[in-house]
């Protein structure tokens, strides 16, 4: 499998008539990459801040712009919210999602 920032170069590489079944394509398995890295962070940082109490992972990710976690479980998934979405792979994610939105292409499917 492709890494995000592989996937956005594909589509950096195609011109603006792309199809829009590939770019709703590359979307997925970006999506897919994006929750996955996000999980992996998710776990560094269960290992890393196991000695921090409830309370101060609150703080952090209060601290980080993810206020309101009233739990451990809350704080940890804020706090790699917000360490995920700096990394190259949650950055070129966010860049290939505004592309698509640009060509009107998204994940959620418009039913009427």
């Amino acid at each position: 499998m492709a890494t995000i920032t592989e996937l956005l170069l594909q589509v950096a590489a195609e011109s603006a008539t792309a199809a829009e079944a590939r770019l709703r394509r590359l979307l997925y398995e970006g999506n897919a990459l994006y929750h996955q890295g996000l999980e992996e962070t998710r776990t560094e940082l269960a290992d890393r801040f196991r000695e921090l109490s409830t309370g101060q992972l609150c703080e952090g990710s209060a601290a980080a712009g993810f206020p309101g976690a009233e739990n451990r479980d809350e704080a940890l998934s804020r706090l790699a919210l917000a360490s995920w979405q700096h990394t190259p792979g949650g950055m070129a994610f966010d860049e290939l999602a505004a592309h698509a939105a640009r060509q009107g292409v998204c994940l959620l499917a418009e039913r009427y």
